[in-house]
């Protein structure tokens, strides 16, 4: 069980969309995260890594990919700039993988900031902007 003292990122109502299936994707990743660091606080560095590179790396790309189909069937106009986005961010993912398997320790480091900054200013602005365009088109919350 998760105690708020080893939690990394606390999730609050400014992070919300108000797009239900999207906001609990974002939850799960910021609670995936959460136990990766729970774990590295407990000591258990090898579980983390594993834990952040099998659970957390696919899920991200899972939920991407889900977000990349919702902006295209609501005709969200950024799309091609969103998707970049998200591009940049698999193309990195990718490429510190490859740097940690090859028995560079600093990349896991690089790869969790870069993870923790990304997904909070992604949600926070990137993702933002989508939500304000879908409610102003179809002004309903989707559920």
């Amino acid at each position: 069980m998760l105690t708020k003292s080893k939690e990394l990122i606390t999730w609050n109502k400014e992070m919300e969309l108000g797009i239900a299936p999207i906001d609990e994707q974002h939850k799960k990743l910021v609670d995936l995260m959460n136990e990766f660091y729970e774990e590295l606080e407990e000591g258990k560095r090898k579980e983390a890594i594993e834990h952040f590179l099998d659970e957390l790396g696919n899920y991200l790309v899972y939920h991407l990919d889900y977000e990349e189909k919702f902006l295209e069937k609501i005709g969200f106009p950024d799309f091609k700039n969103h998707k970049k986005t998200h591009e940049m961010f698999k193309k990195f993912y990718k490429e510190e993988i490859e740097r940690l398997k090859k028995g560079n320790e600093k990349a896991i480091r690089e790869l969790i900031a870069f993870t923790l900054s990304w997904l909070y200013t992604h949600i926070m602005k990137t993702d933002k902007k989508y939500a304000k365009f879908f409610f102003e088109k179809y002004g309903k919350k989707e559920g």
